[in-house]
């Protein structure tokens, strides 16, 4: 009788007596381990009911979010959300590509948005967080296009992004 259902039997038989005397008070002023197990019991029953609330409003702010983005990008009116950041460099040298130009490829559905990295190769372009293609380019060098951003059921409505980016030297 040492397992779990052995020990709430046990508990269970104590409890069903104190009601079987009709003492008002018997829980109060009665067995303090059986007052003991009421307590817990409530504790874990408050913080499960915390928890499973806590699930729903998350999975209620997220599906709103979803239905939000995509009722705003079919209206034409998404605002850029994911912010992709890093270094243009050189593929052979590794050193970083002064002033090229990071932005979305035009092959993709608008509106398109564009930054020039500084004179280290660092850019920060802030863009629509769906899944597409960056374009990168710079004189004397090779255009590049990378993947970027989240299919929904992976990332949040916010958020980011590191892709550093490697550039051929045209021949």
């Amino acid at each position: 009788m040492s397992s779990r259902a052995g020990i709430w039997k046990r508990y269970w038989r104590k409890f069903k007596r104190a009601l079987d005397r009709r003492d008002e008070f018997a829980l109060e002023s009665g067995d303090p381990e059986l007052r003991e197990i009421f307590v817990r019991s409530a504790l874990r029953v408050a913080a499960a009911f915390a928890i499973i609330f806590g699930l729903v409003f998350f999975a209620f702010w997220w599906s709103g979010a979803a239905v939000g983005f995509g009722a705003s990008r079919a209206a034409g009116k998404a605002q850029p959300t994911w912010a992709v950041t890093g270094t243009v460099r050189d593929a052979v040298t590794h050193d970083p590509v002064p002033w090229a130009a990071v932005e979305d490829d035009p092959i993709g559905r608008p509106p398109l948005f564009r930054t020039d990295a500084g004179y280290s190769g660092v850019y920060e372009l802030v863009t629509l967080p769906e899944p597409h293609r960056l374009k990168i380019s710079s004189p004397g060098y090779e255009s590049a296009t990378v993947p970027i951003g989240r299919a929904w059921f992976l990332w949040m409505p916010r958020g980011g992004e590191k892709q550093d980016i490697y550039l051929l030297h045209t021949p």
